[in-house]
């Protein structure tokens, strides 16, 4: 196999209360992440890396692959990147790409995937390849400094929405590495600028600029988003 995908999901969120176990017209949100990994084809291992007892009974029961993740990596502080090399690590088997996934997207679509396997595939001098998308009515353009109690002052912005200076945002949605890269960093063999946003898995990542509805569910609203779009998909 190529592709070592992996689910993250843990207890303890605090927008919305164990969304990662909440329920999607009778699915729990990871399920849909599970299910979209699953999908993947042969050349991809799924296994999914969680605290939740609930989830885990869920992947005993359907002869999927899990880590028990151990709490020193499901603390709120903690980066993700102890729990990725924790599950490279206990997987034991070698595999190029590893394949993050967030329990907590329920919306998936197999086609993004395969564009950056695709991608990576042909272009060997790339690291990664991360799916992303324009940022339109949150544009930081439009934004003021978080105030309570009275608006700030803000600079004077003519721009209209077809106007804006383009920014791009991680959706959440596709995150692949090649895995040789990030141990490297990770165990401080190669050193990097830890600086920089996402440095620890390589150099140059490909940006994959997409339209599609993706909703990263950390609040009561982003719950009930992601359920019309699955709904109405």
């Amino acid at each position: 196999m190529k592709v070592l995908s992996v689910i993250f999901a843990r207890a303890g969120s605090k927008g919305v209360r164990n969304k990662c176990v909440s329920k999607i017209n009778g699915k729990m949100v990871a399920e849909y992440s599970i299910e979209y990994s699953l999908a993947l084809g042969n050349n991809v291992k799924t296994v999914v890396s969680t605290d939740i007892d609930s989830l885990i009974d869920y992947c005993k029961n359907n002869n999927i692959e899990y880590i028990r993740r151990d709490s020193e990596f499901c603390k709120d502080e903690v980066p993700l990147d102890g729990a990725v090399a924790d599950a490279i690590e206990r997987t034991g088997a070698n595999y190029e790409y590893f394949n993050l996934v967030y329990g907590n997207i329920a919306t998936r679509y197999t086609s993004l995937f395969y564009e950056a396997l695709n991608f990576l595939e042909e272009y060997k001098d790339y690291d990664a390849a991360i799916s992303m998308q324009n940022v339109e009515k949150y544009n930081p353009m439009w934004m003021f400094d978080y105030n309570k109690t009275i608006l700030p002052e803000g600079h004077k912005c003519q721009y209209r929405r077809q106007d804006l200076p383009q920014k791009m945002i991680h959706d959440g949605h596709t995150f692949l590495f090649r895995i040789d890269k990030f141990i490297n960093r990770y165990r401080h063999t190669n050193p990097y600028k830890f600086v920089h946003m996402y440095s620890i898995y390589g150099d140059k990542f490909k940006p994959l600029i997409n339209n599609e509805v993706i909703v990263d569910i950390d609040t009561e609203k982003d719950l009930k988003l992601a359920e019309s779009v699955i709904l109405h998909s």
